[in-house]
């Protein structure tokens, strides 16, 4: 999992800070993209048969960010275009779950500040002990094969709330583990040139975390009544 050349040592200080500052920004305005867009399609109605054209979408934009990391024009768009999609995506369910739950808008409002908190906590710690996880890349990434393989049996298999319960905070604990991973590889590997393919990285753990935090708080709470409007 660490296939990054290590650069801390020829780095000073000063350019960590900027890494670090770059890639804050990009994340920040890359995520209100995202909420833009999802506010976009739950208003606009977005049509389901546009849900795989996305999703394969999103895959396309994150490999193709890997290959054109020295392009940074190039790695930008892809970036905001990733960002967008995943808005499109976001928005349909997220605003099912808010006209079918009376605590809907608050369970989500309160799944991203609980995703943001976990993300600026974890990335704070990991920066400022200066502890380096990326020992972790190995098992994060069969424990995120294992999940993926549960969840693709979930979709045929009744797993219940117990079960959905379990399975969301074992997503939440892996995804907080990537935090670590990804923080560790900004300041101990990746170097000035680096900040797109950094900024992806933990973009993509923030979705997740929020998706797999959402869950949980829909399972814990029930969503509240129904709707019957």
């Amino acid at each position: 999992m660490n296939n990054y050349p290590n650069y801390s040592e020829a780095r000073s200080v000063a350019g960590e800070t900027s890494l670090i500052q770059r890639v804050c920004y990009l994340l920040a305005s890359s995520l209100l993209v995202t909420a833009g867009a999802a506010w976009w399609a739950a208003s606009a109605g977005l049509p389901p048969v546009l849900f795989f054209p996305l999703v394969i979408g999103t895959f396309i934009c994150v490999a193709a960010v890997y290959f054109t990391r020295r392009q940074p024009v190039i790695s930008l768009l892809l970036l905001y275009a990733l960002s967008i999609m995943e808005g499109l995506i976001m928005g349909p369910v997220l605003g099912m779950i808010s006209k079918s739950f009376t605590m809907g808008p608050m369970i989500i409002a309160e799944s991203a500040a609980l995703s943001a908190l976990l993300v600026v906590g974890l990335g704070s710690y990991v920066w400022i002990s200066n502890k380096d996880f990326g020992g972790l890349g190995k098992m994060l990434f069969w424990a995120l094969i294992g999940l993926l393989v549960v969840g693709v049996i979930g979709m045929f298999v009744n797993m219940g709330a117990g079960g959905t319960l379990l399975y969301s905070l074992a997503g939440t604990a892996i995804f907080c583990g990537f935090v670590l991973y990804d923080v560790s590889n900004i300041k101990h590997r990746f170097g000035p040139e680096d900040y797109v393919i950094a900024t992806v990285e933990l973009y993509l753990d923030f979705i997740n975390l929020f998706w797999y935090i959402l869950q949980i708080l829909l399972t814990v709470s029930g969503g509240g009544s129904r709707r019957n409007d």
